[in-house]
Parts: structure tokens; C-alpha cells; sequence
């Protein structure tokens, strides 16, 4: 018989044959199919949970604010971070509002009366933000603050955030108490300002934007009183989220 010599590929065939037909071949097993349906099933199924796991937090924290409970915001708020996170925000828009125009022209004029140059006034303004969310950014405050009730130790901050964070037109503020000489009369033409500009926004909600912005990083774009604003959300223990920011106007 003459010998046929062969590529050892021609004998794979043979040999797949041999191994799926075996009874001892794993992966064509009924018991191994239906377990590996069942993974699959559950991981696809906690995919969906996780996934929809901020969405789920909102929904919660959504009912909690209209039953009128604030326990369950303020739990999920970590303190820990978002007071560093604010403090850099307002730290920002102070050191751009003072490095503005009419500031600089309004240090210009007063400035020397006062004692005050740029560097004096960035190191108030860096320790008036630090002290007032230090002491107005906590559970108790805010607790209170969305009950309507403004304590002093709030206040502070929230002057910081009306002053740094758009609300106030520092350049006709200057202008007004140049003109008057009535710091009063200045800071009510703001709050008319203010209230008109409130006033045309009335009737015109904004449709929160939820997004994620990472993995573990969750977003809510909105918009109160025209102006923007964003919270950032982190996962925390897989399942649950946890407020690290708020990004201001």
C-alpha cells in the first residue's frame, strides 16, 4: 500500500468530530446551556439595574421633596466633598470679578480710601467664601434653608452665591452708588432688577437633562430662575448615588 502523505490540518476534522460527539464534551451539554442562559439573563439584568440606578435615586429624592421630607436629600448629600467643590467654584468667580473692569475702576476711586488694594480684598473674599460655606454648608442649614427658614449662618453664603454667581450686575451697582451716593438706593435698584428679571421667567420650567459623564459619574442639568445649574452625582457602593457638586451659574 503506498504511502499518502498528509498535512496534520486534514486530520482537525476528524478529530472535532470525535470531540463534540463525545458524551464528555462540556460546552453542547443541556445542563451547561441552561446555566449558561442563566448567567446571561442575570448579568444582563443587573446591567439594567446598575445603569438605571441614578435614575432610580432622582425618582426617590423627587418624592421625598414633594412629601416635604428633606431627611433623605440631605443623607445623600457628601458634605465632604461638595463644600471643597463650592469653595474652588466661588474661589473662581471671585478672583474673575475682582480681575473685572468696573471693580478694578471702583477700587481705583474707593480703594484708597478704604485701605484696600486688589491683594487685600482677594484675601477678604477668599476668607468670607471659606467661612460662610464652611458654616452654611452643612445638614442642619440646609435642612432649614428648604424649609424657607434662613439662618444667619447661611447667609453669607448665600450673598456669595447671589454676588459671585451672576445674579447682581456689579458694574450698575457701582455705577448707581457713584451716581447717588446711596449705597441703599444701588442695592434696591439690584433687587428690581432682579425681581423683573425673575418675573419674565415665570411659567417657563425647565425640563431637567439627565445624563451620565463617567461610569461612576451622574449629571442633572437644569435651569431655576435663568440661570444654569448642574448636579453631579457619584456612585456610591455600586447601587447608590451620592451629591458632590453643584455647579453654579
Amino acid at each position: 500500500m503506498p504511502f499518502i502523505k498528509r498535512d496534520w490540518c486534514d486530520f482537525l476534522p476528524i478529530f472535532k468530530n470525535l470531540w463534540q460527539n463525545t458524551p464528555h464534551y462540556p460546552y453542547y451539554h443541556p445542563v451547561f446551556m441552561k446555566i449558561t442562559k442563566l448567567l446571561l439573563a442575570l448579568a444582563i439584568i443587573a446591567l439594567i439595574i446598575v445603569a438605571g440606578s441614578p435614575y432610580y435615586k432622582l425618582y426617590t429624592l423627587k418624592n421625598a421633596y414633594d412629601n416635604g421630607d428633606y431627611t433623605p436629600i440631605i443623607n445623600s448629600i457628601d458634605f465632604e466633598t461638595l463644600r471643597p467643590n463650592l469653595k474652588h467654584q466661588l474661589i473662581t468667580k471671585t478672583d474673575n470679578w475682582l480681575g473685572s473692569n468696573d471693580v478694578v475702576q471702583g477700587l481705583s476711586l474707593f480703594g484708597g480710601l478704604l485701605g484696600l488694594d486688589g491683594a487685600k480684598l482677594n484675601t477678604i473674599a477668599h476668607s468670607f467664601i471659606n467661612t460662610a460655606v464652611d458654616k452654611g454648608v452643612t445638614p442642619e442649614n440646609l435642612t432649614r434653608l428648604a424649609q424657607g427658614d434662613v439662618q444667619p449662618e447661611s447667609e453669607p453664603m448665600l450673598v456669595g452665591i447671589a454676588l459671585f454667581g451672576g445674579y447682581v450686575d456689579t458694574e450698575r451697582l457701582l455705577t448707581d452708588y457713584i451716581s447717588t451716593g446711596d449705597m441703599n438706593i444701588a442695592i434696591d435698584n439690584q433687587k428690581t432688577a432682579i425681581a423683573a428679571k425673575t418675573s419674565d421667567n415665570i411659567g417657563q420650567p425647565t425640563q431637567p437633562k439627565l445624563s451620565y459623564c463617567g461610569i461612576n459619574c451622574f449629571e442633572v442639568a437644569t435651569t431655576i430662575k435663568d440661570k444654569p445649574y448642574t448636579i453631579v452625582m457619584h456612585r456610591h457602593q455600586v447601587l447608590d448615588w451620592q451629591i458632590v457638586n453643584v455647579v453654579l451659574p
